[in-house]
């Protein structure tokens, strides 16, 4: 990629800051306007004006809901993300958005998504409105919503709903990603390659059998969606639980298992980077975890893989850190 050349473009005011007390504004970028997922280019469609804490969490919302794309890549799926302070409280891939729905608001994290940002890859009919109706969220990002849907979240006035076509095949941006701090702005470049099976490495005795694969995928793709530290869980291409934001890892994972239970167990578990110590995997092996995914490169490795082979797990590296701040 090129060297950063970034200039910013026409501004709106938001409904205030990241607080009531402070004001926002949204302020779009020359690359936003290749991108046909720039939040500029969704259409407002009804509910109350946006503040700054939507538009990150809208922006988390897309970003969980194209790593989730690219386990698709025909778009012949459907797939639903909830998201909650910039992290992914309920996520699934269903061969239907109505199963897709049920799965991630009522398989993952119901308490956490309560209030949150729906984003969603398949267009809403009535029927489904109704149901989504009866759970409290802040925003709906959807591809197209019917008649009838629209008449049914015209009954919740506030609940913004926006729409924007190219939902149907979401992709990650392949923008600079941008962050200011005092003095100055930090630009890298975005962490938008998908990870393929064939970047797998299977450390273990015992590999990852084909549906434990699917879920490791799957749980990446919510794990790298997630703010650092991060330990997600996964069942069936649900997320169960998450451990994110935590300065160490073991907390992370014992956040993940204490939120997920009993549904830990025969699940499968990802780590946005190396495990230190094995401790934290042993969290994760006690609650009942069958494979976990991480990216390796500890000195310690072979201590984690020695917990797994101890326990008849599987292990995969995927020879890349997720770090997201």
């Amino acid at each position: 990629m090129q060297e950063p050349d970034i200039h910013f473009g026409k501004s709106k005011k938001l409904r205030y800051g990241e607080n009531p007390h402070q004001r926002g504004w949204y302020i779009e970028t020359d690359e936003g306007a290749d991108d046909p997922l720039s939040l500029q280019k969704f259409e407002f469609q009804q509910g109350k004006e946006l503040s700054y804490n939507n538009y990150l969490d809208m922006d988390a919302a897309l970003l969980a809901l194209s790593h989730l794309g690219d386990l698709s890549p025909t778009a012949g799926e459907a797939a639903v993300v909830i998201v909650k302070h910039g992290n992914p409280c309920g996520a699934s891939l269903r061969e239907n958005i109505a199963q897709a729905y049920e799965a991630a608001w009522y398989g993952g994290d119901p308490l956490a998504a309560f209030g949150g940002v729906m984003a969603v890859n398949k267009e809403i009919d009535g029927e489904l409105a109704e149901k989504m109706i009866e759970n409290f969220f802040e925003i709906l990002m959807a591809p197209s919503i019917r008649k009838e849907a629209a008449a049914v979240f015209a009954k919740k006035p506030n609940l913004r709903v926006l729409i924007n076509t190219a939902l149907r095949a979401p992709k990650p941006s392949p923008a600079y990603q941008m962050h200011k701090v005092r003095g100055g702005m930090l630009v890298t470049d975005p962490d938008s390659e998908p990870l393929p099976v064939s970047a797998l490495k299977a450390v273990t005795m015992r590999p990852p059998t084909e549906q434990e694969t699917e879920d490791l995928l799957f749980a990446w793709a919510l794990c790298r969606s997630s703010k650092s530290n991060t330990i997600t869980a996964a069942k069936g291409r649900t997320l169960i639980a998450s451990g994110v934001g935590q300065q160490d890892r073991k907390r992370c994972a014992e956040l993940c298992v204490s939120k997920a239970g009993e549904r830990m167990r025969g699940a499968v578990a990802a780590s946005d980077a190396f495990f230190p110590f094995r401790d934290t995997t042993d969290v994760l092996l006690d609650s009942g975890v069958t494979a976990i995914i991480q990216p390796g490169g500890s000195i310690k490795d072979q201590e984690s893989i020695d917990a797994c082979n101890e326990a008849g797990a599987a292990m995969a590296f995927t020879g890349r850190r997720a770090f997201r701040h």
